[in-house]
């Protein structure tokens, strides 16, 4: 403490003249100032319990109640100016494997609200927080590399919510399965587009950093395609990037599939309506007739796909025919016990579900569906 006490005498000296300052502790608990440019005597203000110890833990700067003061401050960093300004800055190592933190935050045990840790983007000392965080960020945050957690939770109350409506057909390239099949799905390399390359502060770790950036692969949706579907789901960063809001294309997909599911049950109705229920005898005659219609290869497809069949050598008038979902007919193909496949291209309709069907002498043999995707 001795030290402690001859230091901080300098620096009483040292106040009147005009100059900045810079905080050294060491690990004994000595604090030091490194002097510079203009600061007052405000900006070096430090509480009492300097070079604090107590049981196993040592102090360098410790500020405890202050009765006559609105706000109880342990450190206050304040760096305006020169190429690079650094409000605190804390650097752990060389202790046990585990127990090494840069910085750290707490609460104190009593039931109070608050947070650790607490960021700003905003010039202000806080915000009223509601409940007990370790950390709160007052502002966007940023991560380039891999975020961990048991969950992720956003506010979806509906006391905290207004102008709600049912996500229906209402959305400018139609329903929204359409929109779902419309997304093109891809995988990637990001670029080095983080700022790293900089010969001033780009150190080894930063650059081995990029090159992880860059050889990782990634799976999802390009954000200027997405944008002209759902323009709400795509933002523009501060960095001049766009980017994907994809906790909120979950709700779109759940939409997808309920109308996956109301068009299903549209098919089944369509089919009883269009041909009717298959009686045991009819479903018999047509397995002994051994013609059978098989499913679409690819499905879904995007430019063509190939349905297959097979006819008995004394089946005649026979057809594949395709549908809508209200039963309409949109397309008649002839086929013979020759052929065994015919191709259906994607510009011939738009995209959708339809229904094709193997017609053998006026006896429906089999109903199938096929999806195109644009």
């Amino acid at each position: 403490m001795k030290k402690t006490i001859i230091v901080l005498t300098i620096v009483s000296i040292l106040l009147p003249v005009s100059m900045f300052a810079q905080l050294k502790v060491t690990s004994d608990g000595t604090v030091g100032v490194v002097l510079s440019n203009p600061v007052t005597a405000a900006d070096l203000s430090v509480s009492h319990n300097d070079g604090y110890n107590y049981n196993q833990y040592a102090y360098g700067i410790r500020a405890d109640r202050r009765t006559d003061k609105t706000f109880n401050i342990g450190v206050a960093g304040r760096a305006i100016g020169a190429s690079y300004a650094i409000g605190l800055q804390g650097v752990a190592g060389g202790s046990l494997s585990g127990y090494n933190f840069g910085v750290i935050g707490g609460l104190t045990k009593s039931n109070i609200n608050g947070a650790g840790i607490f960021g700003t983007t905003l010039n202000h000392t806080g915000v009223y927080i509601s409940g007990r965080y370790a950390g709160y960020f007052n502002g966007h945050v940023y991560v380039d590399s891999t975020i961990t957690a048991a969950s992720f939770i956003s506010p979806s109350d509906i006391r905290i919510k207004q102008n709600i409506e049912a996500l229906n057909e209402n959305c400018r390239a139609g329903s929204t399965l359409e929109n779902v099949l419309n997304m093109n799905v891809v995988k990637y390399n990001y670029t080095d587009f983080h700022k790293y390359e900089r010969s001033d502060t780009a150190t080894t770790d930063y650059r081995e950093r990029a090159q992880e950036i860059t050889s990782d692969t990634h799976y999802g949706l390009i954000a200027q395609e997405l944008q002209t579907i759902y323009p709400d789901l795509v933002k523009e960063g501060q960095d001049g990037y766009l980017g994907i809001n994809y906790v909120e294309l979950v709700p779109i997909l759940i939409r997808a599939i309920q109308e996956l599911k109301e068009e299903l049950d549209e098919v089944k109705a369509s089919t009883d309506d269009t041909f009717g229920a298959r009686s045991t005898s009819a479903l018999n005659t047509a397995t002994s007739s051994s013609a059978k219609l098989y499913q679409n290869t690819p499905n879904p497809f995007t430019e063509r796909t190939e349905i297959r069949f097979s006819l008995p050598n004394e089946a005649s008038n026979a057809y594949i025919y395709i549908f809508d979902l209200s039963g309409k007919m949109l397309r008649q193909i002839p086929v013979d016990s020759s052929m065994q496949s015919v191709t259906v291209n994607s510009y011939e309709l738009s995209a959708g579900i339809y229904l094709y069907s193997l017609v053998v002498n006026g006896q429906e043999i089999d109903t199938k569906r096929m999806i195109i995707t644009k």
